[in-house]
């Protein structure tokens, strides 16, 4: 049997009702998902616990409502001339306001599907595109913990460390080595490479 022969119009048309079934297939799908609560993220089972370290007691602007409360929400994306951050490098430019704050209650922060977020809780927005990393930090391998390493696990979270404006941390000095244990002498890095090709000399020579 020979196979059916598409011309242009008729590829274009099959191309089009194909890409528009998977976007009806993907938005019920979604739809499902989030009304049954699947999509929500609720931890790692096997995660240890942890508590995050508050800093709304650092954010000057802190409670929002102080201004916000008063201005009409604009949820339209425009150029910004605010006491805030006017301009966000984070996204490559598809990320803006709104994207992680909520829309009629700036006193909190808001997923991807749209449910309001503490601030204390911002690793919740952070790890909606940030997953790996998320999971990083989770289990101890990515970012900071306070106070010790048994114990109860106290975290900084993300906006502790990266400015969630501009989150690229930029190129930093070293800090400088350690000082030397007493009753040491400072050895630099040719100093050490001669102290050591002197002692495998003298264990050769003892050896023979």
């Amino acid at each position: 049997m020979a196979a059916a022969r598409l011309t242009p119009g008729t590829a274009c048309e099959a191309v089009l009702c194909l890409l528009l079934a998977l976007c009806y297939a993907s938005v019920g799908a979604q739809d499902t998902a989030t009304d049954s609560g699947a999509l929500r993220f609720e931890g790692y089972p096997d995660a240890p616990a942890f508590e995050v370290v508050s800093r709304k007691s650092d954010l000057f602007f802190y409670p929002c409502d102080q201004c916000h409360e008063s201005m009409e929400p604009n949820p339209e994306i425009r150029a910004l001339d605010t006491m805030h951050d006017a301009e966000i490098d984070h996204g490559r430019g598809r990320i803006w306001c709104l994207s992680c704050h909520a829309l009629e209650d700036r006193n909190y922060l808001t997923t991807l599907l749209n449910e309001p977020v503490d601030f204390d809780d911002s690793y919740l927005v952070c790890g909606g595109c940030h997953a790996n990393r998320h999971k990083d930090w989770t289990f101890g391998a990515h970012g900071k913990r306070v106070a010790n390493w048994q114990g109860p696990r106290s975290l900084y979270s993300c906006t502790h460390c990266h400015n969630p404006h501009s989150p690229a941390i930029g190129p930093r000095a070293p800090k400088p080595p350690p000082p030397v244990r007493a009753g040491l002498e400072l050895q630099r890095g040719a100093d050490h490479a001669a102290d050591a090709e002197d002692d495998a000399t003298e264990e050769h020579a003892d050896n023979e």
